[in-house]
């Protein structure tokens, strides 16, 4: 029987389809699970048979179905427990769909009991899964098309880089042991039928509460005392993503704003799903076109395609529509969030962001009187973070990856473009924070509290896009640890020689899960090294004035380089970034040839 989904119409399941076929082999299956990238920050590969990450088709092989299964179940042994109840959602890719049978009939055969949501961002499913022994979710958030994978974790946040762990493990188990293929084939085709029929007929109920649950949390994070008003109007290119299926139109109209879609429909996809540089112009078009029509049209955003990520366009006092950079966009929420506080007489108010997080963090926070806290990059290092803070007795409301846009507010561990709109409407909604935000960035208020105004009177910084192709290296060498220490014998060799004279003395901080350390070498970071090198320089005033950074990708097989600097000097920042480069490339030559 075929069920579907009663919001957007589209099938979820044909409960009497043949899912595997028989292709699969120990050997391909083994082969297959080696491209997959396996990591805190979710386990991806290319899924569409075709083997082409732009390839729009939902065909995937029995090999990457077989996975699906065994992820399931190495999930569901994570837990530990008899019959976990799980809630299973996916993005709106076109490969979700099959994912989500693989999976939904390993979980049935495993024992656990589910609750399908099928197509839900990430936020949603998270919030939730609350009510929940854990969550899995299908997607590759703004990876291209071809692309899928999983998140999974409890209480409302993914596994943390030491969870995960323990769960990698046993999916290699089960997919390396003889006779693999038959008994995961055998796993999803033998679910049990009925069970199977009653998770799809549940489906839209479990989608209703789902919805419900998210809408309510989203009022719970906003954490305004005041009832909060967005009473301007929002262009949103939803570009086909799951928050088309999520709570985002109903949710903002009845906080009063208007609302402007486009590519509405989930599985729309319309362009490139990561929201940065000129993915944005679609939506950066439609607000200026909108402006101009009705000038209450002064904010837009763009969600990834599981969309937890959402990076946002305004409009200036000339109606001309302008694209936020990530760094912006988590700045002005900081800003906002932490002036909050601090105008509400909060104590010891703190904010984790990961490393490469722009340094204008740390100038806002000195306005504000806040202290910026930096762990390794992940999602799940700054939630860690942010909660090893709150013990300890510190205000840390707000949390999240500025390289990577958008913010996570307490008591949410995900990223939400909701959560960002609803501390823009602070701006309007609670009454002296406007000014009070303006003040701190030493700069008169408008009459009316403006956007626009928060933006300009920013501290300007430069700051490398993480997604831009000066931010990517293809290296050669597979050992990070070895290449690290090449990196560091250069700098050290070159670093004071080669120094811009702006700085007076720089540092080497580095990063592994939630902890920051100063120092160069072994001694200053974990025996596998896999997390994040920054060189940061100092002013003659001794302030923190601009960094050099360099990570591996936990979901792509690249080397990423930034640099950010304060000022606006764009040749001081491009000669920066080509000495990053230069060392990085010799560090790489080094470690292949040694």
């Amino acid at each position: 029987m075929k069920y579907y989904d009663r919001n957007t119409g589209l099938l979820i399941e044909d409960s009497t389809a043949l899912l595997v076929n028989g292709t699969a082999t120990d050997e391909s299956l083994r082969n297959t699970l080696s491209r997959c990238i396996l990591s805190a920050s979710g386990w991806r590969a290319i899924m569409t048979l075709s083997g082409d990450e732009e390839d729009s088709r939902e065909d995937v092989s029995e090999d990457m179905l077989l996975i699906a299964a065994a992820a399931a179940v190495s999930f569901s042994d994570y837990l530990a427990l008899e019959h976990p109840r799980i809630i299973l959602g996916c993005d709106a890719r076109p490969t979700g769909r099959l994912l989500s049978a693989a999976v939904r009939r390993a979980f049935i055969a495993e024992g656990a009991v589910i609750d399908d949501i099928f197509i839900s961002s990430a936020p949603e499913i998270m919030a939730a899964s609350h009510r929940y022994d854990g969550f899995f979710y299908i997607s590759a958030s703004h990876n291209p098309i071809g692309h899928n994978g999983y998140k999974f974790g409890t209480k409302g946040g993914v596994l943390c880089k030491e969870e995960i762990e323990k769960v990698i493990p046993r999916l290699k188990e089960i997919i390396c042991r003889e006779g693999a293929a038959a008994d995961l084939r055998k796993l999803i085709a033998e679910a049990d039928q009925e069970k199977l029929e009653d998770v799809l007929r549940r489906h839209n109920t479990a989608k209703r509460c789902a919805l419900e649950t998210y809408r309510a949390f989203v009022m719970r994070t906003a954490k305004a005392s005041e009832p909060f008003s967005l009473p301007f109007g929002i262009a949103i290119d939803f570009n086909g993503s799951a928050r088309s299926a999520s709570i985002d139109k109903q949710f903002l109209r009845s906080h009063d704003a208007a609302i402007w879609a486009i590519n509405a429909e989930p599985g729309q996809i319309a362009h490139a799903i990561v929201p940065e540089g000129e993915n944005l112009e679609h939506v950066r078009k439609t607000l200026e076109e909108r402006h101009r029509e009705n000038e209450a049209f002064i904010l837009g955003y763009m969600p990834d395609n599981d969309g937890d990520r959402g990076n946002f366009v305004y409009t200036d006092k000339r109606g001309k529509a302008h694209i936020l950079s990530a760094q912006t966009v988590f700045a002005l929420v900081a800003l906002i969030e932490l002036s909050y506080d601090a105008m509400k007489g909060r104590k010891k108010i703190a904010i984790a962001v990961n490393g490469p997080t722009s340094l204008l963090l740390d100038d806002i926070a000195e306005k504000t009187g806040a202290t910026v806290f930096r762990s390794d990059i992940g999602e799940a290092n700054v939630v860690t973070l942010s909660e090893k803070l709150r013990e300890e007795g510190w205000t840390c409301r707000v949390c999240g990856e500025g390289s990577n846009g958008g913010n996570i507010t307490y008591p949410a561990k995900v990223r939400d473009p909701m959560n960002s709109l609803t501390t823009f409407a602070k701006l309007w909604s609670v009454e002296g924070l406007y000014q009070f935000v303006m003040g701190r960035l030493g700069k008169k208020a408008d009459q009316a509290p403006s956007l626009c105004s928060v933006i300009t009177a920013l501290p300007k910084y430069i700051t490398t896009s993480a997604f831009s192709s000066d931010a990517v290296m293809h290296i050669q060498s597979s050992d990070y640890n070895k290449l690290k220490a090449e990196y560091e014998d250069i700098l050290q060799y070159e670093g004071n020689g080669r120094m811009p004279k702006q700085f007076s003395r720089w540092e080497v901080r580095q990063y592994e899960g939630s902890e920051e350390e100063i120092g160069i070498g072994t001694a200053h970071r974990r025996p596998d090294s896999t997390g994040g090198l920054k060189v940061q320089f100092y002013d003659k005033e001794g302030r923190a004035a601009g960094y050099l950074w360099l990570s591996k990708s936990r979901t792509e097989p690249v080397i990423r380089t930034m640099v950010d600097i304060r000022g606006n000097d764009k040749k001081l920042h491009d000669e920066l970034l080509q000495w990053q480069h230069e060392m990085v490339r010799r560090a790489d030559e080094r470690t292949v040839n040694s």
